[in-house]
């Protein structure tokens, strides 16, 4: 039997993913190109305070990534399974 399960091995991988994620999101910040409606929500969620928007805004921004992503896989699968179809 294997020393790493295939649960260990997927929880390692989506910590990698979303460890990219908030890296890219505070590269935004940092760059100061940052979605302006995420923007706006964190900063009604935050209230004004500007330590605490940055903080909101991290969290809302790695969770539209994950959302877009996983748009984006469906969309591929529904575009091969079309080419599939047709092929066949």
């Amino acid at each position: 039997m294997s020393r790493y399960s295939s649960v260990s091995i997927q929880e390692a991988h989506s910590k990698a993913v979303e460890e990219k994620r908030y890296a890219m999101a505070t590269q935004e910040l940092s760059k100061h190109t940052v979605r302006v409606g995420l923007w706006a929500k964190a900063w009604s969620m935050a209230r004004g305070n500007d330590r605490r928007t940055a903080a909101h805004y991290l969290a809302l921004r790695v969770e539209m990534m994950a959302a877009e992503h996983s748009l984006h896989a469906s969309a591929a699968d529904w575009r091969l399974r079309i080419a599939m179809d047709r092929a066949a």
